[in-house]
């Protein structure tokens, strides 16, 4: 993860950083992710929730399969843009970048 998190704030950009996520599923199969949680180099638990989902997709990158999200997170008083994939081989969640 690297020097990204200080003090539960990100400063810099970062690339695939793991995430805990809540999200709901429609009859229809379709994600909503509505919170995420990671930790922090110090070991603390931080939670952020999700302001707006900009937009959504899906990614095959040699024949990785994908979900990708772009959202819009508040982050103390800043208002911060990311991309937010998930695995759907591993089932895993993961900060792709910011945005």
């Amino acid at each position: 993860m690297g020097d990204q998190i200080l003090e539960g704030v990100y400063h810099t950009e970062a690339v695939n950083i793991p995430i805990q996520i809540l999200s709901v599923t429609d009859r229809d199969g379709r994600i909503t992710p509505l919170c995420f949680r990671l930790e922090t180099e110090e070991h603390e638990i931080k939670k952020f929730l999700i302001e707006d989902i900009i937009s959504r997709g899906e990614k095959n990158y040699v024949g990785i399969k994908e979900k990708q999200f772009v959202c819009r997170i508040k982050q103390g008083e800043m208002n911060r843009t990311l991309e937010m994939r998930y695995n759907i081989a591993t089932q895993k969640w993961r900060i792709f970048q910011f945005l």
